[in-house]
């Protein structure tokens, strides 16, 4: 089993869960924000699947590019998120062993690449329980974890 393999399965579940839970927020709520400085559902998720996607060239060797974080589609983004974990988990199993101690050097500072590779996981994580606690805000109290 590769070193990385437990984070790329719980992001392969992250990922599509994130997108399943935007199907429980209203269509006239994916914009809404708490707060004018605060992000809203849509923001939430697309700011996730972004990211992990702008990572996948850093796990290659690649400088990481900050990407337009504006948000696309609910469709888009929970597309996004279905592929792009696949593709990102993918690209964690390929990291050689070898190289995931080595200290890259990036916006966020020198980090060893095995903490690099997991950002955009806990990124993902971060951003559902976001959407989630905004469904609670709109009355949804059922846990829409998505299983199997």
């Amino acid at each position: 089993m590769h070193p990385m393999d437990g984070v790329a399965r719980l992001l392969e579940w992250a990922g599509p869960d994130l997108a399943h839970n935007l199907d429980f927020i209203p269509e006239d709520r994916l914009n809404w924000k708490p707060a004018p400085d605060t992000k809203s559902a849509l923001e939430c998720a697309a700011e996730a699947a972004i990211f992990m996607k702008s990572m996948i060239p850093v796990l290659a060797g690649a400088e990481w590019v900050r990407p337009d974080y504006s948000a696309p589609s609910r469709a888009e983004i929970q597309e996004m998120l279905r592929s792009g974990s696949k593709e990102y988990a993918d690209a964690l199993r390929a990291i050689p062993a070898e190289k995931l101690g080595a200290v890259i050097s990036t916006p966020f500072g020198d980090t060893p690449l095995a903490q690099l590779a997991s950002f955009p996981v806990v990124d993902v994580i971060h951003h559902r329980g976001q959407v989630c606690y905004l469904q609670t805000m709109f009355g949804d109290k059922e846990n829409h974890f998505l299983t199997g």
